[in-house]
């Protein structure tokens, strides 16, 4: 049976089944992986450029852009803080006249080497290489954009973090500062994240864990990358998408096993994720999903 078959049967199985099927499958893919590991490069030949062109994300992007175009046309020199720049390609949307400044936050250095390629003469690149939660001087903006990003910050604030040995600041305390830097422009929150449950609160080995983990990364991504790759068999990115759902998905349920500091994904579903962005004092003016896997969630807020 092939990689695709082997995945396709893995989501048509029984629920309860599929936790002790994806171990099987993932200690083939150990064996058959591509040669990138997940998101440690860009490049033509990288998983990452493979990712970011999938109907998934580029469903995201057109429902990001939307929002962010009018928002820089009504704001002349505007300012934006990006949390994680990705490939940059969100920045794609920029025109050779734009005039503004964006302010990224991202622990990796090349993220903003690909960010500044895609910006015009116009628009200023501030770089602070750290992640979103260091005590960097923002400033104020009229954007604060955070694509699939805070997922990566442990604990909804502080306090739950000191309940398991943490400290610093979690999600709570980063959406704060965002409310701050937006304050006095009146400016706007741009938020996408993944509805699932899989934070702190949620121990190593629970079966609560795995099942919301597999429901994620195997029900809903991995599907729409099989689904990608039937409806474009032909696409040149169309054996990357098969090793993103063979590896990289498949890999990311082992994440329920892992002690918490060394988990890279603190995910919270739309219901969470609402009362947290209420307890940062914002106003969500819009929640919606912008796939039809009802898995990213795009939250625009004041």
């Amino acid at each position: 049976m092939d990689l695709h078959a082997e995945l396709r049967a893995l989501l048509e199985s029984p629920r309860g089944a599929q936790a002790q099927q994806v171990r099987s499958l993932q200690a083939q893919a150990a064996k058959r992986a591509h040669p990138e590991e997940w998101n440690t490069q860009f490049g033509s030949e990288s998983l990452f450029q493979a990712w970011t062109s999938s109907p998934l994300m580029q469903a995201l992007y057109a429902k990001n852009s939307a929002v962010i175009r009018p928002i820089l046309d009504r704001n002349p020199g505007w300012r934006v803080i990006e949390l994680g720049g990705g490939d940059g390609r969100i920045w794609d949307l920029l025109r050779p006249d734009d005039r503004g400044e964006i302010l990224l936050i991202d622990p990796q250095p090349e993220v903003h080497a690909q960010v500044a390629s895609r910006l015009p003469t116009g628009v200023s690149l501030q770089s602070v290489v750290d992640v979103a939660q260091a005590p960097a001087q923002w400033g104020q903006a009229d954007l604060v954009l955070c694509s699939l990003t805070l997922h990566h910050v442990a604990g909804v604030d502080k306090q739950q973090r000191e309940t398991v040995g943490l400290t610093g600041p979690g999600k709570l305390e980063v959406l704060r500062r965002a409310k701050a830097a937006l304050q006095d422009r009146q400016g706007i929150l741009v938020l996408n994240e993944a509805s699932v449950h899989c934070e702190i609160d949620l121990p190593v080995g629970d079966p609560e864990l795995t099942d919301n983990l597999i429901d994620s990364y195997l029900r809903r991504c991995a599907r729409a990358m099989l689904d990608a790759i039937d409806a474009q068999p032909s696409h040149p990115m169309a054996g990357q998408w098969l090793s993103i759902a063979h590896r990289w998905c498949l890999d990311q349920i082992a994440v329920a096993e892992l002690p918490l500091s060394e988990r890279d994904v603190y995910e919270l579903d739309v219901v969470r994720w609402m009362a947290l962005l209420d307890r940062a004092g914002f106003a969500v003016q819009t929640q919606g999903f912008s796939d039809p896997y009802r898995l990213f969630s795009q939250y625009i807020c004041r």
